[in-house]
């Protein structure tokens, strides 16, 4: 839009994950898939991690990921953190480097 094109059918994503951020700078084109990737972390998320829950029945930390709109368990761990470091190692291996900054878990802050 900036440079006066329609991107239609793509839609303008934030890098940042901050939609007051319009910074031509902090902007680009992603479809459905890239604005799913690029969230944050929900507030009703109990780990702090993206894409890592608690199972009551198994008492273990759970990893998960969607990759092309399905998701893909990632296993059963007994650590936040080892969940943590599944789901980025899944993170790197499944989805662009455009969104790596808003979905990998800094593993040390755990």
């Amino acid at each position: 839009m900036y440079y006066g094109v329609d991107p239609y059918p793509l839609q303008v994503d934030h890098k940042d994950i901050n939609s007051l951020n319009n910074d031509v700078d902090n902007l680009r084109l992603g479809g459905p898939v890239l604005q799913s990737q690029n969230q944050r972390t929900r507030s009703n998320n109990k780990s702090g991690v993206k894409g890592v829950g608690w199972n009551k029945q198994k008492l273990k930390w759970e990893a998960q990921i969607k990759v092309e709109n399905k998701k893909k368990y990632l296993g059963s761990f007994a650590t936040v953190k080892e969940a943590a470091e599944a789901r980025n190692a899944a993170v790197r291996e499944y989805w662009p480097k455009e969104v790596w900054s808003a979905n990998l878990t800094d593993i040390e802050l755990l």
